[in-house]
């Protein structure tokens, strides 16, 4: 994996290649990923032009760490610039610790394949009271192209007010085709993973440490969807965790780029095909 530091549409960023793919990480706030492009193509990540807030947090899009169950914590403001340490083949970005005592740090490290990234969340607490709860990774997509993931065997939970026609839902995969409508979906599932089919490219997040079912903190859910205006969230959870001061907790993303030859119809070789498997539960960084 390459890297280089660059200014990259007002953000101090520092841009990592490897192979066909190219991640833009933000520094100057976040950690924040904010562009990832195959073969020099489109960005498979939204942005935000809105400048949408929740008090002092601002959405600005791409792919960022919080935690869960939503609440207050959630939103923690991540506006102030990271520290970045280059590690061999591993770039890591570390927020300051916030009110709470939170820290988040995002590693990143080149696939083993070539194909993108894996993205590895650490939370540690270094407050002076245990922390309880579950890692929660979100990445904005475009809605420039249909979302597919596979489900359990287990219901689908709707947020109040989801329009349901956008959702295309099989025994066992699911389809969204987003109309601009508001909604959220949460289900269980292992293997967990979900697919962005874009014009440029499939992207697909997989997390392989999926927690059981009792684990989940939201309802059972470890996969959940949000549709929105002109965006797509794509979000993984970990599972309950409770962090003692100084403990740390983490949860993994692999990011495979493959090129866009598949159709939601193709779920199952495009899982085959970007290395997704169900695996024992782990909840902790190894």
């Amino acid at each position: 994996m390459k890297t280089m530091r660059v200014r990259w549409n007002d953000w101090d960023t520092i841009r990592c290649t490897a192979a066909d793919v190219e991640l833009i990480v933000g520094v100057s706030a976040g950690p924040r990923f904010l562009s990832l492009r195959y073969r020099g193509g489109n960005n498979l990540l939204h942005l935000d032009t809105t400048d949408f807030r929740v008090g002092d947090w601002r959405l600005y899009g791409g792919h960022r760490f919080t935690v869960a169950p939503e609440g207050p914590q959630s939103y923690e403001p991540d506006n102030a610039p990271c520290e970045v340490r280059q590690e061999a083949a591993a770039l890591s970005i570390t927020a300051p610790t916030d009110c709470s005592g939170l820290q988040r740090n995002l590693k990143v490290t080149p696939t083993h394949d070539g194909v993108g990234f894996d993205l590895h969340h650490v939370l540690e607490n270094q407050g002076r009271n245990p922390w309880t709860g579950a890692l929660w990774a979100i990445t904005c997509v475009p809605r420039s192209g249909p979302v597919v993931a596979p489900r359990g065997p287990g219901r689908l939970r709707f947020w109040p007010g989801t329009d349901v026609a956008p959702w295309d839902i099989g025994a066992e995969a699911l389809t969204i085709v987003a109309t601009g409508t508001r909604g959220k979906a949460g289900w269980h599932s292992n293997p967990a993973w979900l697919a962005s089919l874009q014009p440029d490219a499939a992207f697909v997040i997989h997390a392989p440490q999926a927690p059981a079912r009792e684990h989940c903190v939201d309802d059972g859910s470890n996969v959940e969807v949000f549709t929105g205006a002109d965006y797509v969230e794509l979000e993984t959870l970990g599972g309950r965790v409770t962090l003692p001061p100084g403990g740390r907790a983490h949860h993994l993303q692999r990011w495979r780029i493959l090129p866009p030859i598949y159709s939601a119809a193709d779920w199952r070789a495009l899982g085959a095909d970007a290395g997704c498997s169900a695996v024992a539960s782990a909840l902790h960084e190894p």
